[in-house]
């Protein structure tokens, strides 16, 4: 039984499945996004071709969603959709803790990670980030077992699987792979398997260029532009915003007063993540393939990940391809909640081992600040879910009617 507790986190996916219920129990919400998402999803159940609410062909983003929408259709299909994606980005992230973090940090990340407000909200609505984001757990992780694994092309085939997926569902799936391949190239792992990965790169890049193609030059007239772009340090004040109010609490009107702040928190943040020196001495009683030197490798991988990532979401608000504002930039976050809890605590570890010596200091000023984190998460996750709760539901497009 504690063996199962410890490779599957029971009690915070009941928590997080918990939150979910609660707060999809009255329904869906919908925004633009959605209404296309469920017009295409009701077209291909309907006629098998993927349609707009105009009656021309959906193109707007990846096909991946409506198609999983219309195999899932309904509240109670979105229920079972949305969940499982949930309990896959947990157990998956609870997984790549037990290898890369102190056991300490290693326990507490599933809860982080149920109670990020940031995972939990976007699963309210018909929107692709929460699959997304299961999709994302599931392709760092063949990556990361592929490169400290036995295994190796068994691990590399299920990541160019998945990668295949990724552009397909979100457009960011682009932004992912590049973090990662940066990673693989910078940690060295590419060293000895550069045709392997020139193949899966292939293989996770050719769905989503040819959807590109298809949906930017063959279907008609240039997509969506986003009626405002970012101006000035608008784009990193936002996301250094967000970012900054998963660990801390922060007043909406704060995200305004001081935007040059914001966008100088984002980059301070962001580099003082960066996975330093070798891992602390915490990690001694992990297994082999978890020894400090692949566990500081993964690390580095991991935030290549988030830093190309973060950069390329900026800059697709910069050129007017992706919604400004605070909460769209939580949004599109989403899928960065494991990565990011995973590097904090590893760097909490890396520098409590540094500079907090003795052990008592170090428990005393580790459970008042990663307890402190948890209690605001939970706080702000109940919150957001009750206001959740009480969004008016989506109106799904009636089927028509058997012949």
């Amino acid at each position: 039984m504690f063996r199962f507790m410890q490779r599957w986190p029971l009690l915070p996916g009941l928590l997080l499945l918990g939150l979910f219920l609660y707060m999809t129990g009255p329904g869906f919400g919908g925004t633009s996004d959605s209404t296309h998402y469920l017009w295409a999803a009701r077209s291909f159940r309907d006629a098998g071709s993927l349609l707009a609410p105009d009656g021309r062909p959906y193109r707007f983003w990846g096909p991946l969603y409506p198609l999983l929408l219309a195999g899932f259709y309904g509240p109670a299909g979105m229920r079972v959709l949305h969940g499982a994606a949930l309990m896959v980005q947990l157990a998956l992230y609870h997984r790549m803790g037990t290898w890369l973090l102190a056991p300490r940090q290693a326990r507490l990340l599933p809860w982080l990670i149920a109670l990020n407000s940031a995972l939990l909200v976007p699963a309210k609505f018909i929107w692709s980030e929460t699959v997304f984001g299961a999709l994302a757990a599931a392709y760092v992780y063949a990556v990361l077992s592929w490169s400290g694994g036995t295994r190796l092309r068994g691990w590399l085939a299920l990541a160019t699987a998945v990668g295949f997926l990724l552009p397909l569902q979100r457009t960011a799936g682009f932004f992912l792979l590049a973090g990662v391949g940066a990673g693989l190239v910078l940690t060295g792992r590419w060293r000895g398997h550069w045709r392997e990965l020139l193949a899966h790169w292939a293989g996770c890049a050719a769905g989503g260029l040819a959807w590109n193609y298809y949906a930017e030059v063959l279907a008609g007239p240039p997509l969506y532009r986003s009626a405002q772009a970012a101006e000035g340090l608008g784009a990193v004040a936002d996301y250094g915003y967000v970012l900054a109010r998963w660990l801390v609490p922060l007043a909406s009107s704060w995200r305004e007063a001081a935007p040059g702040l914001w966008a100088v928190v984002l980059v301070a943040g962001l580099f003082g993540l960066f996975p330093k020196g070798k891992l602390g001495p915490a990690l001694a009683d992990l297994p082999a393939s978890a020894r400090p030197a692949a566990s500081l490798q993964r690390l580095r991988l991991i935030w290549w990940a988030v830093f190309v990532t973060v950069a390329a979401l900026v800059l697709a608000t910069r050129t007017g391809r992706a919604a400004v504002g605070p909460h769209s930039a939580e949004r599109y976050c989403a899928v960065l909640v494991g990565p990011i809890t995973l590097l904090v605590l590893g760097e909490w570890s890396r520098f409590a081992d540094s500079y907090l010596v003795a052990v008592k200091t170090r428990r005393w000023v580790g459970g008042l600040l990663l307890g402190g984190w948890l209690a605001y998460s939970a706080v702000r996750a109940g919150h957001n879910a009750q206001q959740q709760r009480h969004r008016p539901p989506v109106v799904w497009p009636a089927e028509a009617p058997a012949a």
